[in-house]
């Protein structure tokens, strides 16, 4: 198979990781052994990485074509769950084209730093983008396209905000894909032909390193449909078991047997975009800016996954703003009753918020706890009531989702 793809630095700073690897060089170490003949890599990147770029080659075993930039780039993660810091400032203005990239099967990635034009018999074109552009806008073509995208990519190219109009929209024209894949994060996967709609599972673990999911995810994916030739819903179901490894052993690349594990240790979920939203009540302290960050940070990403979340700096308010304690604390304890599960954040060791997870404990509703350095003596009653305890944040907001959806 033919990727283009990036070839990135990428730094998260809680957890403390880092990794050289990007879109199109962890795919192409992801299908080592899913794609039967030899895979080829085009990526762009600086002159100082070139030799790591040819070790990974040599161990995955794909061919590599390079165009030289000034400076590889680096994403720079404040948490394994948010939106990436780029550098250098100048890589958007490298303009970078990539031309001549065709055959049989072929994986597209957006690229940070330029476009890669292709053509070929089955395509997968994944824009990985905030300001997504159409496949043909640079000129590419396919025979047969799947195109693989979030919901806010797809929001973004259609211009819709309905899941439904989405799907119409993505699917229509002359120009239209001929597979849409829609992920819809810890809910589940949506695949769509002019025949059929199938909705394929998440498989819920425990650890989710979110990080390059989406690239694992695509390459299975390309493997399977553009390489392999099956369906796009089993190639879908596959990709998905094979994200849901990925986000659980960061191990690659990614066998058949390793995958057909993920059946036997990991739940299938799926979330209808019908279901009524969770309610989320999220405790923590936001006395501090970084309290406040943090605070502000957790509902974005819970409402960002189809919660509607109950923060009581924003919908009950501070003491100050009460005639008494006892009125502000009673609303913050009618506000656990109604919730279907607490998101506690545990740093700073708030007596409030213990007292509200003991008291969403007590009242038999599931609590998800985030902690960047949970100290030993503080764990006693917190996992003794059962609690789930969580050191990043992408494992604590996906089995948020998923615990408040049961």
């Amino acid at each position: 198979m033919i990727i283009a793809g990036g070839a990135y630095h990428e730094l998260c700073q809680f957890p403390s990781d880092t990794a050289f690897f990007g879109s199109g060089v962890r795919a192409a170490a992801a299908i080592e052994t899913i794609a039967p003949s030899s895979n080829q890599l085009h990526t762009c990147i600086g002159p100082t990485d070139k030799e790591t770029l040819k070790t990974y080659a040599a161990t995955f075993d794909f061919d590599i074509h390079v165009t030289e930039i000034p400076e590889t780039v680096s994403f720079d993660y404040l948490h394994n769950h948010s939106n990436p810091v780029l550098s250098p400032s100048e890589a958007t203005n490298y303009n970078c084209k990539l031309s001549g990239i065709s055959g049989d099967a072929v994986l597209r990635f957006g690229f940070v730093e330029g476009t890669a034009i292709v053509s070929g018999e089955r395509v997968v074109y994944d824009p990985q983008s905030s300001d997504p552009v159409p496949f043909d806008a640079n000129g590419s073509t396919a025979d047969e396209l799947a195109l693989v995208l979030n919901r806010d990519e797809a929001a973004q190219l259609t211009g819709k905000d309905e899941l439904r109009l989405i799907l119409t929209e993505l699917m229509s024209g002359t120009t239209g894909p001929d597979v849409v894949v829609l992920k819809c994060g810890a809910r589940g996967v949506i695949v769509r032909t002019p025949s059929m709609t199938t909705r394929i599972p998440v498989f819920q673990t425990e650890s989710v390193w979110g990080i390059g999911s989406g690239d694992v995810f695509s390459a299975i994916f390309a493997g399977e449909w553009a390489e392999n030739g099956e369906t796009a819903a089993d190639a879908a179901l596959t990709a998905s078991k094979a994200t849901a490894y990925y986000c659980r052993h960061r191990h690659l690349p990614i066998s058949r047997e390793l995958i057909e594990t993920v059946s036997n240790s990991a739940s299938p979920t799926f979330i209808s975009p019908d279901a009524t939203p969770p309610t989320i009540y999220l405790a923590g302290p936001f006395f501090d800016i970084g309290e406040r960050f943090v605070v502000e940070e957790v509902k974005h990403l819970l409402e960002s996954e189809g919660a509607d979340v109950i923060s009581p700096v924003h919908d009950i308010g501070r003491a100050a703003d009460y005639d008494s304690p006892e009125e502000v604390a009673q609303q913050d304890l009618d506000a656990i009753e109604r919730a279907d599960l607490v998101f506690a954040l545990l740093d700073h060791l708030d007596s409030g918020t213990h007292f509200e997870l003991g008291y969403a404990r007590k009242e038999g509703t599931p609590v998800i706890g985030y902690v960047n350095d949970f100290e030993t003596s503080s764990e006693t009653m917190i996992r003794g009531s059962g609690c789930e305890v969580y050191e990043d944040l992408s494992s604590a907001i996906y089995n948020a989702i998923w615990r408040a959806h049961a």
